[in-house]
């Protein structure tokens, strides 16, 4: 069967052909942890799950595509310890053996009828491995011996112990769903015609908030880590060690340096470095937490450019997360905001003497849930998240969830939900999970899983978005690390439909098309390459046109026109579009605060009105 080809996603022609270079060790060795174990030397199974006639393919980078290197291998998922899973994969030799963990980026590919995953091998090498299988039914038999084990791990629970529609829900999600009411093709045609009108204007970049001499001194973990986007105002907030970077958003969508708050402090005078920001009141506030003290949050007043309150929360509960009271409340003059525990979802009201935490208005659970993140609608229904990888819809606070989405087994990183409270995003490390939360049927039919819980007779419809093992495997060639998405935005603003996806990983910005995804097209996203690692993104408010960039010295408003289709050659990329890369120094700095390629120096810093 030929190879697959990574610019076009499909089947390659015998013309692009290559012999692959088979590992010259194919001892490929467990972590040293206890007993060393490795391809020749596989654990003993307690259980087989699974054990399946494959061809096996490598990735051979230089022509981009996958090139078979042993038609007939035998891979084999098993149980070996106490939530312990291994894959064996041997033909004509023992080819690879590696335990089954969820970050090894599992990708099934059903139009191709493959199972794609990336190993690391104990030298530190890493190769991407793909299986692939006679017909359907052989994959799904292999993909839920995968899941199982997957799940089980992370779970530390049996599968066969969960309802069959969790499993249902579980399996679903790797599928191809195409949903129900896409968009006419014609509709899609349309848009896909205008949006390949091609855009070259990258919008104002603008670099470190340090200069040259600067750049010397400072201590190498002073990087942006943290993007605020305003509602009520046109402007960014980028966190960068104790300093935030302002920046406003001008008429002709790009970046213009404001102002930087040089030294972030609490109303006390200790330096502090946030670790998570949140605009508030109107803009006119930045909640903030720092990464030493989880139990508190401090308000920094923007206009004044200074932290002026310190908020106890609760003595015993510290806050893992904190989003809005609703989905537009910081363009409002709402006062309280939501936060998650490990365990429990609260009102944080900073109105209240001493602790600032609403108990009436607490919702705790016995046991450790593991809360990650939350997220709101427009009308305050509320989303959290796990590490576990379940998601619980509510309508209020204080009471039971309406609905409780399965646990897929990997944690999520960030949650999102459409302004109506139609669509959830739950982020992971690999894979961005899009759930449709209409009842479509039952006695529920047109009510959301915040406002009733699912019936008996039907079930939430879960959709993985996820890289094509192709291009899955070409990102990792080109930069040496597994994929690991930030966590995925809608675009957003009153009245505004929800059209775009948007989240990164490492070096690449990646766009889904929402409309696309909805209809079930293959690889329904565009791509950005920069040189450096992306750390932040999002939308600017009330467009899905551009998107505000932070990367680790550098701030970039870009218009979306600019992303493109991936092909070999878009994720290879032109390097030259980051100017945070530090090829020619004199190329940074280049005219005035009005050039649109202007590096932030030390004047800029001292002398700002903060």
């Amino acid at each position: 069967m030929a190879p697959m080809d990574a610019a076009a996603g499909v089947p390659a022609t015998p013309s692009k052909q290559r012999t692959a270079v088979a590992p010259s060790t194919p001892e490929e060795k467990k972590k040293p942890a206890g007993p060393v174990y490795d391809a020749s030397n596989p654990p003993k199974p307690k259980e087989i799950y699974a054990s399946i006639a494959a061809e096996l393919h490598v990735y051979d980078p230089q022509p981009g595509h996958f090139a078979m290197v042993d038609d007939s291998v035998v891979a084999t998922v098993s149980e070996v310890g106490q939530w312990e899973y291994w894959l064996q994969i041997e033909g004509q030799k023992p080819w690879l053996g590696t335990p089954v963990v969820s970050d090894f980026s599992p990708v099934f590919d059903f139009q191709f009828l493959s199972f794609v995953f990336n190993h690391f091998s104990p030298d530190g090498t890493a190769r991407s491995w793909l299986l692939r299988f006679k017909d359907q039914p052989t994959l799904e038999k292999f993909q839920e011996a995968i899941m199982q084990a997957i799940w089980e791990k992370l779970n530390e629970t049996k599968w066969a112990k969960i309802q069959e529609k969790e499993r249902e829900y579980v399996l679903d999600s790797m599928g191809d769903l195409t949903m129900e009411d896409a968009p006419p093709v014609e509709e899609e045609e349309e848009e896909e015609e205008e949006e390949e009108e091609e855009d070259d204007d990258e919008g104002l970049r603008s670099d470190a908030y340090d200069s040259e001499e600067e750049e010397q001194e400072k201590d190498e973990r002073d990087i942006n880590s943290q993007l605020a986007v305003g509602y009520k105002h046109d402007r960014s907030f980028v966190v960068r060690g104790s300093k935030i970077g302002v920046f406003s958003h001008t008429d002709d969508n790009r970046l213009k340096f404001s102002t930087n708050i040089s030294k972030v402090t609490t109303p006390k005078g200790k330096l502090m470095n946030p670790k998570k920001v949140m605009l508030h009141g109107e803009d006119r506030d930045l909640i903030i937490q720092n990464n030493v003290d989880p139990n508190k949050l401090y308000r920094m007043d923007i206009e004044y450019g200074k932290v002026v309150d310190e908020w106890n929360v609760h003595d015993d509960i510290p806050v893992i997360n904190f989003a809005p009271e609703n989905k537009f409340a910081q363009m409002t003059s709402e006062q309280t905001f939501l936060g998650v525990s490990n365990n429990a979802l609260f009102r944080v009201d900073p109105r209240l003497a001493g602790n600032k935490l609403v108990d009436s208005d607490m919702k705790q659970y016995a046991s450790k849930n593991d809360f990650s993140s939350l997220a709101t609608t427009e009308k305050g229904y509320i989303a959290v998240a796990s590490n576990k990888g379940d998601i619980r819809l509510f309508d209020r606070l204080g009471i039971r969830a309406k609905t409780q989405l399965p646990a897929l087994g990997d944690p999520i990183t960030g949650m999102d939900v459409s302004a109506d409270g139609r669509w959830i995003l739950g982020t992971t490390q690999n894979y961005i999970l899009l759930v449709d939360a209409m009842q479509k049927d039952g006695k529920n039919e047109g009510k959301l899983g915040f406002e009733k819980g699912f019936s008996a007779d039907t079930k939430p419809r879960p959709r993985r978005l996820a890289l094509t093992p192709e291009h899955v495997a070409q990102f990792y060639h080109e930069t040496g690390k597994p994929i690991a998405f930030t966590p995925a935005k809608f675009n957003t603003g009153e009245g505004a439909e929800e059209t775009s996806i948007i989240t990164a990983t490492g070096p690449y910005i990646i766009e889904w098309n929402l409309k696309r995804v909805l209809r079930g097209m293959k690889a329904p996203y565009k791509i950005k390459r920069y040189e450096d690692e992306v750390k932040a993104d999002d939308f600017k408010f009330g467009s899905d046109k551009n998107v505000i960039v932070a990367l680790p010295n550098e701030v970039n408003m870009v218009a979306k026109q600019s992303f493109r289709k991936p092909t070999r050659e878009s994720i290879i990329g032109n390097v030259r579009v980051s100017s945070g890369g530090h090829r020619s120094s004199s190329a940074n700095k280049i005219g005035t605060p009005m050039s649109s390629r202007y590096k932030l120096g030390r004047d800029d810093i001292v002398n700002s009105p903060y």
